[in-house]
């Protein structure tokens, strides 16, 4: 039992690192809002500027949009790789919990061996099934996650660049 209350995890243990996901929506909603207007200043500019480049005003201007351009960028690279490291860390934490769920169910058998319960084959091929499938599950899942993750990332990226 002490075993048990010593590597007990709480949710403030799994959680603490990670960006509330809200903030994250917050920060991509402010990049979309403003990725709009300077995009077209962008259009607006370039033209001036291509077809007056003698004015130093509009090369000013076309410079400071191209700047704005860059930095909605970095910005947006920055929020995909905080997703991507909070991403990293959950799974490194869930195998970390499922590690420990694979000692706690050896330490369960030995136990009940200790207590002479008979497990019967086809309860534990029964168990191992179940684990298999739900091991199985976990993995698929999280495999479709981390392709709609970089699928969605991979479109808001080409979406930028193809708007300069």
């Amino acid at each position: 039992m002490e075993f048990i209350e010593e590597n007990k995890l709480n949710e403030n243990d799994l959680f603490d690192k990670f960006k509330n996901p809200e903030e994250i929506k917050e920060k991509l909603h402010a990049l979309q809002q403003q990725l709009s207007p300077i995009l077209d200043d962008f259009k607006k500019y370039f033209i001036f500027y291509n077809k007056n480049p003698e004015y130093p005003e509009y090369q000013q201007m076309f410079e400071n949009i191209k700047n704005n351009l860059n930095n909605i960028n970095s910005q947006l690279f920055t929020l995909s790789n905080e997703v991507e490291i909070n991403t990293e860390e959950i799974n490194k934490k869930l195998f970390a919990l499922n590690v420990l769920i694979k000692e706690e169910k050896e330490k369960n058998k030995e136990l009940k061996q200790k207590l002479k319960i008979v497990d019967e084959k086809n309860n534990a091929s029964t168990e191992l099934i179940s684990d298999y499938k739900k091991m199985y599950d976990y993995g698929y899942l999280r495999n479709w996650g981390l392709i709609l993750s970089t699928i969605i990332s991979i479109i808001l990226i080409k979406n930028i660049y193809n708007k300069k």
